[in-house]
């Protein structure tokens, strides 16, 4: 006895120090939970639209690399990161990453005249107002007007040569090398928006009067003069032509090197090694029309994503704590001509690539945008893409996936680095937008759709840079019955371990023991564990649901790269399960009511489940005692032929029986009874599903009659002279149904397994059946209230089964079984 007690504190002791340490540990990850969390109310809209209106004003002159303009806008945002304290992320302890990269620009102001018969100037166009270029070709040319019908490729070169060209069909890149190389002096075209790449399938939008930021391939090769003209101007030329009419077109620019630089600003990770996040945009634009000419503001590109990076650069730093990597705040230059300036980057990486991820801001909050588009390509790209995408989706923003490259994340994409670009929908940019022309300004922007791309990205540095996993979106009522539910486990494993260790320990008036042996303690234990056991489920099962169906995981040097997002997927499944507890399951892509689905799915899948119960449970008692009543020197046989029969797949199953139903066609055998819809439709699905159960039903039939047998009480009936008929009807039939009722328990698994092979082959419009086609739709919704209907349905059946064996089996209810 002593030895006991001496050793019952050590014991103790040693449980106290583990919750403490527990406690501890817990204690500090919440705490270091808290002082990491991210505060998104820091952002304020109004200050991107300050920034925005501001570089998107004349005295920054459409701010093209190498004027006066773009050091203007270099030198706004590098006072700005001062202000915030952001420190420089440039070469040399400096904000800035200098380059020389080639601009083009106007030698001379275009011009662009129609003369008549007699040489008189009849019409002049102007450059931005009635036509615009292309960068293609220049010099100062004359030539006549020819309309061209048909493809230019369908012209002879002396039918061409020397004339300026019309067309308004589709141009082909083999229409303007073919003109070129007859001697065309200049095509003037409409319709046809070459820049933008339609497709020629669509319907094409009218030409739009942008200007473009320069073609360095033309250095070498100007190619030919290529004019686009709206098509009222068109027809009037068409008019001309007619006559016989010329055209004198003044294009004149050339390339020149110009030294300009990135700018970088850095707030510092806590870790050195863990990597650095890149916020960025395009701080350039294509300037003013020519010395003395309008200017492009630029608004929506892109100081809309350098006012954006701006902004996120003053939140982040306004945190309480930096996060562990490493944010570097980006303007790229010259991103108009050629995505130099990122390109500048990736061939001369300030820091490592291979521990870089990018996020690039083009082209966002237009007052006309209808989705934001995540582009990006690469398998770690489209992972990143993907993770955005579900993050809008949470907050029910329209948005789409794409792999457009042409911005400042392609040359990152190239190298390997995970990349994303978020910008309006390409396609609304490409036909409603007006960048690239003298309306790009700030009315062109609107705050309501800033903010849209505002919180999807603040939602990710949310998550998956600072890492915050506290719940914030969790009421009250939620971390009152998490904190109820976690509170109550604590204590019932108290009493449970007290009463193991020190049953007479003193709680208030009651010893532990005598708490632990209580009907109230009991009974709050069985409720304890079965609400427990059902929130682990549902939860389990919606946040199955709510994995992405396309989740992918990639190992690259030692990085792990995924569009699965724990802290994402755990917060889409606690509010779908608020709306499911507040407003039901809601309605499908389809517009059905999911409810509706679920009940019918439900109540079909029942019924297949209890008739194969019931049909299996029959068939094999009778299989059972037929066997058990057999010579037993043959039961190792027959032991065989059962593990063969409960191992054959279920599809071999399903597949045999409609092998057997064609067979029965093909010889006309039971055919009235076989062309049945009931037949087709519930009877084989019914047959299919009984194999299995029915093996296994007849095997434990035998096996309690070959033990029941060897009892007394049947050797005693069978020395009074009782027949096989009376033992098994007055003695053996009880056991063995109290003993299947028993085992129902265990079928139950074998028939929901097997249920998936007959509910998809069969077309059955089950839980399973349907629950798989919700899954190829991808009806997230429908998918959830199908599988807790699966889950329902598992603990549904089990439930009753223990029920109903307690009922019947006497033995359960006096608590010896």
């Amino acid at each position: 006895m002593k030895k006991r007690f001496e050793k019952t504190p050590n014991r103790s002791s040693t449980v106290y120090i583990i919750w403490c340490l527990l406690i501890v540990f817990i204690g500090s990850i919440l705490l270091n939970g808290w002082q990491r969390q991210f505060d998104e109310t820091f952002f304020d809209v109004e200050r991107v639209y300050n920034h925005i209106e501001e570089l998107a004003s004349p005295k920054y002159n459409g701010r093209l690399p190498g004027t006066a303009g773009n050091q203007l806008a270099l030198k706004y945002v590098e006072d700005y990161f001062k202000e915030i304290g952001v420190e420089p992320g440039g070469e040399k302890g400096s904000y800035y990453q200098e380059f020389e990269h080639m601009i083009a620009s106007y030698s001379e102001k275009p011009y662009f005249y129609i003369t008549d018969e007699k040489g008189n100037r009849i019409e002049e166009y102007s450059i931005r107002q009635e036509y615009r270029d292309s960068f293609d070709g220049r010099g100062k040319i004359e030539g006549e007007l020819l309309y061209l019908s048909m493809y230019i490729t369908s012209y002879s070169d002396h039918e061409i040569r020397d004339k300026i060209l019309l067309a308004d069909i589709l141009l082909r890149e083999e229409d303007i090398h073919y003109a070129k190389a007859c001697g065309a002096k200049a095509i003037v075209a409409t319709i046809n928006d070459r820049d933008w790449r339609l497709d020629p399938r669509r319907r094409v939008e009218p030409v739009r009067m942008i200007k473009g930021s320069g073609n360095l391939h033309r250095i070498d090769d100007p190619g030919i003069i290529l004019h686009y003209v709206k098509m009222p101007e068109f027809v009037n030329l068409k008019r001309y032509a007619s006559k016989n009419y010329k055209a004198q077109i003044g294009y004149e620019y050339d390339f020149h090197p110009v030294n300009t630089a990135n700018i970088l600003g850095k707030i510092q990770g806590k870790k050195q090694d863990a990597g650095y996040v890149i916020v960025s945009a395009h701080i350039d634009h294509v300037g003013a029309e020519y010395d003395d000419g309008p200017y492009f503001p630029g608004a929506l590109d892109d100081a809309s994503g350098t006012a954006m990076v701006m902004e996120m650069a003053r939140v982040i730093k306004a945190q309480k704590s930096p996060p562990d990597k490493t944010i570097l705040f980006v303007g790229w230059n010259n991103e108009e001509g050629g995505l130099a300036g990122s390109r500048y980057y990736t061939n001369n990486p300030i820091y490592p690539l291979e521990k870089t991820q990018l996020i690039q801001l083009d082209c966002i909050g237009s007052v006309t945008m209808q989705e934001i588009d995540f582009a990006s390509a690469g398998t770690k790209g489209q992972l990143l893409r993907n993770k955005f995408k579900q993050l809008a989706d949470l907050r029910g923003f329209k948005s789409k996936e794409s792999s457009f490259l042409s911005s400042d994340h392609g040359p990152f994409i190239e190298k390997g680095v995970p990349a994303i670009l978020i910008e309006d929908n390409f396609e609304d940019i490409g036909h409603k937008h007006k960048i690239h022309t003298y309306e790009d300004n700030i009315d062109n922007i609107s705050k309501e759709n800033l903010s849209k791309v505002a919180v999807t990205l603040l939602d990710y540095i949310n998550s998956e840079v600072y890492g915050d996993f506290l719940p914030d979106y969790l009421n009250a009522q939620e971390w009152s019955f998490l904190s109820g539910l976690i509170l109550l486990g604590i204590v019932i494993y108290l009493i449970y371990y007290f009463n193991k260790g020190k049953p007479d320990y003193v709680i208030g008036n009651l010893k532990i023991e005598d708490i632990y042996y209580s009907m109230p303690f009991r009974i709050v234990t069985r409720i304890y564990h079965y609400v427990f056991l059902t929130t682990i489920v549902v939860f389990m099962l919606v946040f199955i649901a709510n994995i992405p169906t396309n989740f992918n995981l990639i190992l690259d040097q030692g990085s792990v790269y995924t569009n699965l997002s724990i802290s994402l997927t755990v917060k889409k499944s606690i509010l779908y399960i608020r709306n499911l507890l507040s407003n039901g399951f809601g309605k499908s892509i389809g517009q059905q009511d999911i409810m509706k689905i679920v009940v019918n799915s439900f109540s079909k899948s029942m019924v297949l489940i209890a008739s194969t119960l019931i049909f299996s449970t029959i068939i094999g008692i009778i299989k059972g005692i037929l066997d058990g009543y057999r010579n037993q020197n043959n039961d190792s046989l027959r032991t065989m032929g059962t593990l063969v029969a409960l191992s054959i797949p279920d599809v071999l199953i399903v597949i045999g029986v409609q092998l057997l139903v064609v067979f029965m066609y093909k010889y006309n055998i039971l055919v009235p009874v076989m062309t049945k819809e009931i037949t087709r439709k519930f009877v084989l699905p019914l047959i299919c599903l009984s194999v299995v159960p029915s093996v296994y039903m007849a095997r434990i039939t035998t096996i309690v009659i070959h033990e029941e047998m060897r009892k007394g009480y049947v050797k005693a009936a069978r020395a009074k002279g009782l027949s096989k008929n009376k033992i098994l009807t007055l003695h053996l039939l009880i056991g063995v149904t109290m003993k299947v009722i028993d085992s129902l328990s265990s079928v139950v698994p074998i028939i929901i397994s097997n249920l998936i092979v007959v509910e998809y082959f069969f077309h059955y419009p089950g839980v399973i059946y349907m629950l798989l086609k919700a899954y190829q739709e991808s009806d997230q919704a429908t998918f959830i209230g199908l599988s807790l209907s699966l889950g329902i349905m598992y603990v549904v059946l089990n439930a009753g089964f223990a029920l109903l064996a307690f009922m019947v089996n006497p033995l359960k209810r006096e608590g010896i079984q």
